[in-house]
């Protein structure tokens, strides 16, 4: 035995099969080198059904053990079948006894992966100039740059490093990255992730880019877009939900049904596979929830949607996912100190993010918290229907009480029943205290700064010291500790409620398993609210914490709508802990890394200035497109800056002959939705009536407008946000962006603000260090929106003259490719415009 488990392992065993009361009992065992077991990690107790989950966290060179309480070895059929997938995995299989005395090794252990490295030669004979992938691709066009890429990325895999690498509209940067991931995820037998912020992005990758590369490489590799758990349909939830659907109001019962009958045909389970779109309250009733996953005890659990993706997960060489589940991943193995086995996605320690320039922002909204009224009403009401009180968790758990014990259990039936009762009572209390509570607390904080709580504004106010002296505040902040602990008090009760449920018979635990899963959810919720009231009270160094107050809309009527916000104020530390450091290889790629050609402004926000010295490699790749020739960059000298008297009515104008000029075919981009209103509103009718289409973002989904946008050569679209990137129209139906205004974020937002005080208190000089690199970096994305192809040909036009009368100017402008730019006063400038729209280039498509 000593050969294959050590003392410690074996102690550890033991002890394990001892408190399972002899039951059978499946861990995972971790070898050395020489394919010892010297740790062990408990997976599942006393079910067989907990199988799939165990092969989903298994890694190469582990070894699955399993006793038999009979004392008898031989495996059986259902063993074989185990050690036959564990083996295709290059994982071992052992049975012990219950005194791990005896062992049968059904799969020996394998040896852990070796290092392997991807030769650049291999990179070649696919992407190179005569490679597999020229010949596949009609059109194919040599791009060093591209290839380039592709061997900095293969030397950061085969040197575990991590590289920051810009590649320019046009480089072909997901197919550069994908080669040498899917040769070295191959080679070394270890999944590899890639991580975007888009569905978009997304979408081109799973559905484009890697089925061309399966096709065109002959490589044989399995790839799996993996999903957050609430875009999948719960079966346990669902049959919960059809067992009450009185819960739901009457126009979402025929969802309901419609939802059953998906259920049984689907093979995916997840939202997207739906052909309609279910209100989201009846969603959130029957998705998929981390703390409403009772996991291997579940019935469903073999043949449950989501698990069945991470079992999918687990045997892909590539994952896709978006940034917000890759943190999820990373914060829930920080709390577990757990980087070797399943966690939100199965083990890896090679990594590229794309779109790495939004990671800050993504992990600044993870890490927030937010608490409002309808936190409390959402996890509340779940307990006991608000205004049907016989429906609910609560409810339910005492009929089926009543169902499971018979007279015998009498004494523990009334135990529990008073234990329930109480609860409801108890919850009730809670649930109104903290709408009248929140409430109050915004009408004293608003009246405490002097304004007035109407509808369709909003207050906002960050927790200064100056505000924290305010008797208001002191008077909120009593409200709301006490709001705290009464929240946590509901969370231990209901756990206390869990615990006396264990004294339960086996039917009537059986019975009530899954509204307990559900119970220790919201029990878990509770607990996280009363934490997060206690995050904002407290306002800890290193967090910012403001409150929003406006009213709005509550159900049928209007109310005082009060949002109690924390978010940290540096995310760095976190990034580089969890992720930088414990990663073998990361690859952080964007077409907007750089602020004038420098990386310093990423590098600060993410946590790579402190990194080991030589583990950082940098490479900032130009576009391809020959923007002389393709492009103009048009500034007019004369316009009144933002904010000054007739900026508006100057933009309104401008943009009228510039989008003559280039007959339709353009992007208008703002800022702030209240100036584009008001310019698509004086614009739109004049626009129309010439015949143009004119869209306004809002008016129908985003994919509905570029579809439309694309298929109309007369479009023009008016657009804020999301628009600024990640949309992508070559040809001619996009000819001309229009940027209203440099996109500053407005400085008065707590985040920015709390971040740019932090940066003066270290010496920093917050608008240069920390305002500028983030608008340039946005102001690069609406610039990239033009030239998508080595044919495109277009106009950028940016009406903010202080891009050249500022001295910070020239870090927008330097931080663009070498595009002639034309500065002049506005009639000049519109003829200007004119006259490269009626240029003929020679192989343009006309």
């Amino acid at each position: 035995m000593d050969k294959f488990l050590s003392t410690k392992s074996q102690a550890k065993l033991r002890q394990e099969i001892i408190a399972s009361g002899g039951n059978e009992v499946f861990c995972i065992g971790h070898t050395d080198a020489e394919q010892l077991v010297v740790d062990l990690e408990i997976l599942a107790r006393g079910n067989r059904q907990a199988v799939p989950a165990i092969l989903q966290a298994c890694r190469p060179g582990d070894v699955i053990i399993h006793n038999h309480p009979s004392g008898h070895l031989e495996p059986s059929e259902a063993d074989l079948v185990i050690a036959g997938n564990l083996g295709s995995l290059d994982v071992g299989f052992y049975i012990v006894d219950n005194q791990v005395n005896k062992i049968y090794r059904v799969v020996e252990a394998f040896k852990p992966a070796q290092h392997t490295t991807v030769g650049y030669e291999q990179v070649t004979a696919l992407l190179g100039s005569g490679g597999k992938i020229c010949q596949s691709l009609p059109g194919f066009e040599d791009r060093p740059e591209q290839l380039r890429m592709a061997f900095a990325v293969t030397e950061a895999l085969n040197h575990h490093n991590i590289a920051l690498i810009e590649a320019g509209t046009g480089t072909g940067k997901s197919l550069a990255y994908l080669v040498p991931a899917i040769l070295w995820a191959l080679a070394s037998r270890e999944r590899l992730v890639v991580s975007t912020n888009t569905i978009n992005l997304q979408e081109q990758l799973i559905r484009k880019d890697l089925p061309f590369l399966q096709r065109a490489t002959g490589l044989e590799f399995k790839v799996e877009l993996v999903k957050g758990r609430s875009n999948y349909l719960c079966k346990r939830r669902l049959e919960t939900a059809a067992a009450e659907p009185g819960l739901f109001d009457t126009e979402h019962v025929g969802e309901l049904k419609a939802l059953r009958a998906w259920a049984e045909e689907t093979g995916d389970g997840s939202r997207e596979d739906l052909s309609f779109l279910p209100h989201g309250t009846l969603w959130d009733e029957v998705c998929c929830e981390a703390d409403q996953c009772s996991r291997s005890q579940c019935p469903y659990f073999n043949n449950c949607f989501f698990h069945q993706a991470r079992r999918r997960a687990a045997r892909a060489d590539i994952l896709v996912v978006n940034h917000a589940l890759l943190l999820a991943d990373l914060s829930l193995r920080q709390q577990t100190d757990n980087y070797s086995a399943l966690a939100v996605l199965p083990p890896f320690s090679r990594l590229v993010i794309d779109e790495a320039h939004h990671l800050e922002e993504v992990a600044t909204r993870y890490f927030s918290t937010q608490v409002t009224r309808f936190a409390f009403a959402r996890t509340l009401n779940r307990l006991r229907h608000p205004r049907k009180p016989q429906r609910g968790l609560l409810p339910r758990l005492l009929v089926q009480l009543g169902q499971s014990l018979d007279d015998s259990q009498d004494a523990l039936y009334r135990e529990l029943h008073e234990r329930i009762e109480t609860l409801i009572s108890q919850h009730q209390v809670l649930l109104d205290s903290s709408i009248t509570q929140l409430e109050q607390t915004g009408l004293d904080l608003s009246k405490a700064l002097g304004t007035d709580v109407r509808a369709g504004e909003e207050i906002r106010q960050r927790l200064i010291p100056t505000f924290l002296e305010k008797p208001a505040w002191k008077k909120a902040e009593g409200t709301l500790r006490g709001l705290s602990r009464a929240t946590r008090e509901s969370g231990d009760a209901l756990r206390e409620l869990l615990k006396a449920l264990r004294k339960l018979p086996d039917d009537a635990a059986d019975a009530t398993r899954s509204l307990c899963t559900d119970l220790a959810g919201i029990s878990m919720r509770l607990l996280a609210l009363a934490e997060h009231l206690q995050a904002f009270v407290t306002n800890p160094s290193g967090s910012c914490a403001w409150f929003e107050i406006t009213r709005g809309r509550i159900g049928r009527s209007e109310g005082i709508i009060t949002r109690l916000c924390t978010a940290p104020l540096v995310v760095a530390p976190l990034l580089r802990e969890t992720l930088m450091e414990r990663m073998q290889t990361v690859v952080l790629t964007s077409a907007t890394l750089t602020v004038a050609g420098r990386f310093d402004y990423l590098r600060q926000r993410i946590g790579l200035n402190d990194l080991d010295s030589g583990r950082l490699t940098e490479l900032l790749l130009a576009s391809p497109f020959d923007f002389k020739r393709q492009a103009l960059l048009a500034v007019p000298t004369d316009i009144p800056e933002p904010g000054r008297p007739g900026y508006a009515e100057a933009v309104r104008d401008l943009t009228e002959q510039a989008l003559l000029a280039a007959d339709g075919r353009s992007f208008v981009l703002f800022t702030a939705y209240s100036l584009l209103r008001r310019i698509h509103s004086e614009l739109s009718p004049a626009l129309s009536a010439r015949g143009y289409q004119v869209l306004r973002q809002g008016e129908t989904t985003r994919h509905e407008l570029l579809k439309r946008f694309s298929q109309d050569p007369t479009s023009i679209l008016f657009a804020t946000d999301s628009f600024w990137e990640g949309v992508d129209v070559p040809g001619r139906s996009l000819e001309q962006v229009i940027i209203a205004r440099l996109p500053f974020k407005v400085p008065t937002e707590p985040v920015l603000e709390a971040r740019a005080e932090a940066i003066t208190r270290a010496g920093g000089d917050p608008f240069m260090d920390y305002t500028v690199p983030q608008a340039v970096i946005r102001f690069r994305q609406g610039f990239g929106r033009l030239i998508r192809h080595r044919t495109d040909r277009g106009v950028v036009l940016i009406l903010d003259s202080r891009v050249v009368r500022r001295g910070y100017g020239r870090l927008f402008l330097n931080s663009l490719p070498d595009v002639p730019v034309s500065t002049l006063p506005q009639a000049e400038l519109i003829q200007a415009i004119k006259r490269f729209f009626s240029a003929v280039e020679p192989d343009s498509d006309e």
